[in-house]
């Protein structure tokens, strides 16, 4: 009973000490004139009064291109056999390789198609996800055909989309 008495009356001395502290309740005086925050605000600043130059922005200068990336953006260019017709654009096919939220998987599983493909390789973003395809084919076979090309590169979850490609030179011809 004794040990509860005594444990009782130092809690109680615990809690009278803090309460009288000065942790945080007491609140400092406020200056006069100052605002809670101690900000002043002035509420009728004319910023077009200040003698500032005008801010110019110089334009920005093209970086030179390294021997790597001018061949990566050759491979991406459309060939001679991809010259555009003037139709440009048709209803087509192409091959699905990825679609995922993560942009950088989708480059680089964009860079490994560049390299592994002849075709055209499109890294295109529907939100929330980068959907990279390949090729330009007019008929579901050529299609069907590229998709097996993509299995047999290691791209496994492959497959076949509707979509709109660019029309092919030769095809033009039977027009």
């Amino acid at each position: 009973m004794y040990y509860r008495i005594c444990c009782l009356v130092l809690l109680l001395f615990f809690i009278t000490s803090c309460s009288t502290s000065q942790f945080g309740w007491k609140s400092e005086p406020k200056p006069e004139g100052k605002s809670s925050k101690g900000k002043e605000y002035v509420e009728d600043f004319d910023p077009l009064t200040l003698d500032e130059e005008d801010i110019v922005v110089s334009p920005r200068e093209e970086s030179p291109i390294n021997e790597e990336d001018r061949e990566d953006i050759a491979k991406q260019a459309p060939s001679e056999d991809l010259a555009i017709h003037e139709g440009g654009m048709i209803q087509g096919f192409r091959v699905q390789l990825l679609a995922t939220a993560d942009e950088n998987q989708a480059r680089d599983a964009k860079k490994r198609a560049i390299f592994k493909f002849q075709s055209g390789v499109y890294l295109v973003f529907e939100a929330p996800h980068y959907k990279l395809r390949i090729g330009d084919c007019a008929t579901r076979k050529e299609a069907e055909e590229l998709k097996k090309e993509a299995f047999r590169n290691g791209f496994r979850d492959a497959w076949i989309v509707p979509s709109k490609v660019y029309q092919l030179k030769d095809e033009t011809s039977n027009l």
